[in-house]
């Protein structure tokens, strides 16, 4: 294939920044991009007040766990990936779930019964204990991280933060038709994910939240959340500690510990969030910042690293060598996933090589070949994830995304929100980079970035839905950097993925395309939406550098909310 000179760069406004390489700041007061447009007009609200882009992405957070209350809320975890303007500065905050210290290397493993096919590769274990119940919940993160990340870098006052969401809990809001398409499913799927109506019926507390009269909620009626609404007013009003060393933990260890459980009150009072330094790369002269491991940024750097020799500015975007070369680069770095992503408190980190050019270089041999180093199938989490991005009218932006994984179903009676599943996203077999050890986190596909040029922000992305989220994110920076395209054409263009034994496509890429790819023995599969939720939900906020107009592109894959104050 034909290789290309690098630094160059496809897009009008990039080639439309000041010749000193500043940025204006934005023209408006900011803007949120989020998949729940209730969520997003709580944020909305903290700009208003003069709020900054955390205070809004905070506010955003906990109306996401109202509104959406299976993908987000105190009982999950999640990136954040703030850009500070006063300072210049990107900063990671991480709150991944951890394992607690009940948990040992074998819990699933003589349950284990086999590999499940199709969306990724899951492993089904007798019960589905790993992804329903007590034993598939690790330690939260979510009120910790959004408590630091205050902390550090918001404005308002906490409590000023909850309110919104406090509201929507107690005064209640109408289903939409996105969310109780999600909740009727009463069958398993063929990816191995437990369906919403048998999930929410593993505790009594779920069942009376989530079920209307014992059958799922339909459009139009209206969900009231009152516990949950005073569990947030608690830690409002108490901070992280009231969830991880007061009166909170102690009602939730309490409830594992009676259930059998694998949390314990060490397990919250030891929980630390993690700011560090984002990892870093470069694409044709953009710097991206993202998240490092047990992240996916790495893997998302290694993808752009490896189709940076090629000249795709030169390939149409829906034919089939881009698609092929592409999908090929993807399936690369998935190989590599299953052996070197891991927990690096607990493996070694293996990000310098996931992000060298000299690597990716390597890597392209095979691409030219046609041929792969060796034929592994990666393990993957569900989908079940929210991510947001916001920026404020000083050029602040977060990159915020936040999961249950897929939820356990578990709801303390009285707290009233649910916890993550995220025992789901381990490998049962000990001795893997990925497997369960007590205090571990899993690997994720969440991949919050930033991209850069001279220094500014130019475009902040992220997604929902497993490892299509890293896959998304690369493919809208390929979309907008090589293609040329808007970031609502580049977040509407459609999508395919690689990571198992079927590249999977949306039903857009045309006949031909797919007749061209399976005459090279390639083996494809359309999925059954033209814009599919499976291939995530990516929202994105692309700052012109020549104007600082802020230009939103939320997913049409989603229930998109794009809002400026």
């Amino acid at each position: 294939m034909k290789k290309r000179m690098p630094g160059r760069s496809g897009t009008a406004q990039a080639r439309g920044e000041k010749a000193d390489g500043s940025s204006p700041k934005p023209q408006t007061k900011g803007m949120i991009v989020a998949t729940q447009p209730m969520a997003v007009e709580a944020g909305v609200q903290m700009l208003r007040k003069g709020g900054n882009a955390i205070d809004a992405a905070i506010a955003t957070a906990w109306a996401q766990g109202i509104v959406d209350p299976f993908v987000a809320g105190p009982g999950g975890f999640g990136c954040l990936l703030v850009y500070s303007s006063k300072e210049r500065k990107a900063t990671m905050i991480d709150f991944h779930g951890r394992c607690g210290s009940k948990a040992t290397p074998d819990l699933f493993q003589k349950a284990y019964e086999g590999r499940i096919y199709g969306h990724a590769d899951r492993v089904k274990v007798k019960g589905d204990i790993n992804q329903v119940g007590y034993l598939a919940v690790v330690t939260p993160g979510t009120v910790a991280g959004l408590y630091t990340a205050w902390k550090r870098f918001g404005s308002l006052p906490w409590g000023d933060l909850f309110e919104p969401a406090i509201r929507l809990g107690y005064d209640g809001f109408s289903i939409s038709g996105n969310l109780a398409k999600d909740w009727t499913a009463k069958t398993e799927s063929s990816d191995g994910v437990v369906p919403f109506f048998r999930k929410v019926q593993t505790t009594g507390a779920s069942a009376k939240i989530f079920l209307n009269k014992g059958k799922p909620w339909k459009p139009g009626e209206r969900l009231v959340q009152k516990d949950h609404a005073r569990t947030l007013e608690r830690i409002a009003a108490g901070g992280m500690d009231t969830f991880y060393r007061g009166e909170l933990a102690q009602e939730i260890v309490e409830d594992f510990r009676k259930r059998g459980g694998l949390l314990t009150q060490e397990d919250f009072e030891n929980y630390k969030v993690d700011v560090y330094e984002p990892v870093r790369g470069t694409y044709r002269g953009y710097e991206i910042v993202s998240s490092p491991l047990p992240g996916s940024g790495p893997q998302v750097i290694q993808i752009l690293n490896i189709m940076e020799g090629y000249d795709i500015s030169a390939m149409e975007h829906n034919k089939a060598p881009y698609v092929e070369l592409l999908a090929r680069a993807q399936r690369l770095s998935f190989i590599d996933r299953v052996r070197y992503h891991g927990d690096p408190k607990f493996s070694e980190d293996k990000t310098r090589l996931l992000i060298s050019k000299d690597y990716a270089a390597e890597l392209r041999k095979y691409l030219d070949r046609g041929t792969f180093p060796e034929d592994i199938h990666s393990p993957s989490e569900v989908p079940g994830t929210t991510h947001m991005s916001v920026v404020d009218e000083d050029g602040n932006c977060v990159a915020f995304t936040q999961t249950l994984g897929s939820a356990s179903g578990v709801v303390t009676e009285g707290l009233g929100f649910t916890y993550n599943n995220c025992m789901f996203q381990f490998n049962p077999m000990p001795g893997k980079p990925n497997s369960i050890e007590p205090g571990k986190a899993r690997i994720t596909g969440i991949s919050p970035t930033i991209l850069f040029r001279k220094g500014r922000p130019f475009l902040v992305l992220g997604a929902s839905g497993g490892t299509r989220i890293l896959a998304s994110t690369q493919h809208m920076i390929n979309n907008v950097i090589d293609h040329g395209m808007t970031v609502v054409e580049a977040v509407s263009a459609p999508r395919w993925h690689w990571e198992d034994r079927v590249i999977e496509m949306e039903p857009r890429i045309y006949h031909h395309v797919r007749a061209a790819l399976e005459a090279k023995g390639l083996s494809l599969k359309c999925t059954k939406f033209s814009y599919d939720p499976a291939f995530s939900v990516q929202n994105s906020i692309l700052i012109d550098p020549r104007s600082g107009r802020l230009h939103g592109g939320g997913d049409p894959r989603g229930g998109c909310g794009v809002a400026t104050p």
